[in-house]
């Protein structure tokens, strides 16, 4: 039991603090183009990880040579959903941006099934109905569209395709050699878009890109160890501690108050994930 409980205590930690990384990046795209914000993300947290990787672990930290193609598609959608995302952080809250794309899980467990044929069954239809329910409501169609909202439901539909991908590539690497090999690459893909979009960072700048990077790396070794001490089931559902967190960092940093509305299209999109944990969690337990 100690162990489950540390397992939650670290995953809980890494879902909470993941916004101010947000937060960060919400900052620099006054100044900055979020293009060239999601690229230097992406290029410190390569800078901090790969020496890290290599000193720690040598060579068995790169990823192996065949294969990659898996590797290479998740790698484009994640990068495909952090760019939509800051680029949604812009013009709306940072909670009203995580409700949208918290669609992601939804739209991957339906992807699982057209894609790896895994079986469609009664919860993920209803996990996929409350989701699209909740992305109504934050979207709200009728009115005036926010193209933020579109552009962070849009970054939670890749993180949907990203989990899928990781789900095909899983046993090609380990999670440090596919983690090694998403930053280079990544960092390689968002290198033109860097350069055409750049601007000289301040010093305090350059100190909220590392803290970033930073950031994020520190958030994934957490749910790492965090799965080395408790079983998914009972770690997914921590991750909708990010709802509550992104509200409070929007709120004291920017002041920002996400809509009523959105917290009800939040509740339905977070109930969608949740029947899906639950009854994996169920399934499991019965075989």
């Amino acid at each position: 039991m100690q162990k489950q409980v540390k397992g939650i205590v670290l995953m809980g930690l890494g879902s909470s603090i993941i916004p101010i990384s947000d937060g960060f990046a919400k900052v620099l795209s006054e100044s900055h183009s979020a293009l060239l914000v999601s690229s230097g993300r992406y290029f410190a947290a390569t800078a901090l990880l790969v020496p890290f990787a290599l000193a720690r672990f040598g060579r068995s930290a790169l990823p192996p040579t065949h294969r990659l193609m898996p590797h290479v598609l998740r790698t484009l959608f994640m990068v495909g959903s952090m760019t939509f995302y800051f680029m949604a952080i812009v013009t709306i809250d940072l909670a009203t941006a995580v409700s949208a794309f918290f669609v992601g899980p939804i739209v991957g467990s339906l992807m699982a099934v057209i894609v790896l044929g895994e079986r469609l069954t009664a919860p993920k239809v209803t996990a996929l109905a409350l989701g699209f329910a909740g992305a109504v409501i934050i979207a709200r169609p009728g009115t005036a569209m926010s193209p933020g909202i579109l552009l962070a439901l849009l970054a939670g539909v890749c993180f949907g395709f990203y989990l899928v991908s990781t789900r095909a590539a899983s046993g090609e690497a380990t999670a440090l050699q596919a983690l090694v090999f998403q930053n280079i690459f990544g960092s390689l893909i968002l290198l033109p878009q860097a350069i055409v979009t750049w601007q000289t960072p301040s010093f305090n700048e350059l100190l909220m890109f590392l803290a970033m990077g930073g950031i994020a790396m520190l958030c994934h070794a957490l749910s790492i160890k965090a799965f080395s001490h408790a079983d998914a089931t009972t770690l997914a559902p921590l991750s909708y501690m990010e709802l509550i967190t992104s509200a409070a960092v929007g709120y004291f940093w920017f002041g920002q108050q996400p809509e009523h509305v959105v917290w009800i299209g939040a509740a339905l999109v977070a109930s969608g994930g949740l029947v899906l944990i639950f009854t994996r969690n169920r399934s499991r337990a019965r075989s």
